[in-house]
């Protein structure tokens, strides 16, 4: 309770009085002072309340890398005429499925087929000459039995007929080579596939080896995709292994692994099959997801429990407790990041297990601040999907 004073004076009547009063006056304000303070309760100190977690250290972490490959046919082929000439009907188009075997495209044989019945002229000539030949080597050898002829006439008889059976299999061959390209003007599908490209119009001449249609062969798919070489340890022929494309997730079999690093991307390529029920275009893109683990001891932190520090490293704020019970003082102590995902780091530096350390708000406060602590988490092991 606050002590009161009253202080009644009268006018002075004498100067020597009016000194007396002002000490009396200022005496009773002193007393008034001494009993205000005397009553007031000392205010609490304030610390800041901030929020911490326990640091877990792991044995390394563990990142999914992703790979970009392409959807594509087990075969695919630019196929085309193996002779020149002029293109006289067109069997299958853009878009069509065509099974192994089936007619494409023509060819005009008109000028083979002349040259067919030529070369059949030949051949009866040289069949007719021949013919006559033998009639007269078998007369002569029976009027030399009887010694009415000579060796020479036999001799050169002889190598008359040897002469027309060369003849007759040479016409026999050119007969046998015009046969065959009279078959190769007709193009065939080499095996069963869909046509991608038709790349002729009919009346058109073409050269030989001229691409005619892009085929792409029917049936399951692969995905090529490069994987770097120190990944190749990891896979085996017949693994089962998951690709994304689009958005769907597709189970597949890893057929191959190449054995040459590509000059360009510096990768080894790798040959997956797809299911036989899943169908898909051509060229589409395919990413493949592998995980890698890197051994190297460290803790994994959210973003919000780093600070910039000097020289590349970055700080965090370490609570050491005080003797008041609640009340921790913050050091800073320089780390390395070793990796980073978009919410949390894999950092390395002079931690230990189960130390106490400021999650956020780090840009409100400064190494030996004083601090009351909120709450304490445990981050949480983090695991980063990246692209090549």
């Amino acid at each position: 309770m606050k002590t009161r004073w009253f202080v009644f004076f009268a006018a002075p009547r004498r100067p020597q009085q009016g000194g007396m009063v002002l000490c009396l006056i200022l005496l009773a304000a002193v007393l008034a002072g001494c009993g205000d303070s005397d009553a007031r309760v000392a205010e609490p100190a304030y610390y800041h309340v901030a929020q911490g977690l326990v640091l877990q250290q792991q044995p390394g972490y563990e990142v999914t890398r992703s790979f970009i490959g392409r959807v594509e046919a087990r075969q695919s082929a630019s196929i085309g005429f193996e002779q020149s000439g002029k293109v006289a009907r067109l069997f299958a188009d853009e878009g069509e499925t065509v099974a192994q075997g089936a007619v494409l495209a023509q060819q005009d044989t008109e000028l083979l087929q002349v040259e067919r019945r030529e070369l059949q002229a030949q051949l009866q000539q040289a069949q007719a000459d021949l013919a006559l030949v033998q009639a007269n080597l078998k007369r002569l050898n029976s009027l030399n039995k009887r010694g009415f002829t000579s060796a020479q006439s036999l001799d050169e008889l002889q190598a008359r007929q040897k002469g027309l059976q060369a003849t007759r299999a040479r016409v026999q061959a050119s007969l046998a080579a015009n046969q065959l390209r009279i078959d190769k003007s007709t193009l065939l599908a080499p095996y069963s596939a869909q046509i991608s490209h038709r790349l002729i119009d009919q009346g058109e001449v073409v050269g030989a080896g001229t691409p005619a249609f892009t085929l792409l062969q029917s049936g399951p798919a692969e995905v090529r995709v490069g994987v770097p070489v120190d990944m190749l340890e990891q896979l085996s022929a017949q693994q089962h292994l998951s690709v994304r494309v689009d958005r769907r997730q597709i189970d597949v079999r890893l057929l191959t692994k190449g054995f040459s690093v590509d000059a360009v991307t510096r990768t080894v390529p790798l040959r997956l099959e797809l299911p036989d029920d899943v169908a898909l275009v051509n060229g589409q893109l395919a990413y493949l997801s592998l995980p890698q683990t890197f051994t190297q001891p460290g803790y994994w932190l959210p973003l919000s429990a780093l600070t910039d520090g000097v020289r590349g490293l970055w700080n965090i704020y370490s609570l050491q407790p005080q003797d008041d019970a609640g009340l921790y003082e913050l050091q800073s102590r320089d780390v390395q990041v070793l990796h980073a995902t978009a919410t949390h780091a894999f950092v390395t530096g002079a931690l230990s297990d189960g130390e106490q350390v400021l999650s956020t708000g780090l840009q409100r406060l400064v190494p030996g601040q004083v601090v009351r602590l909120a709450t304490v988490g445990v981050p949480s092991t983090a695991q980063v999907e990246l692209e090549p």
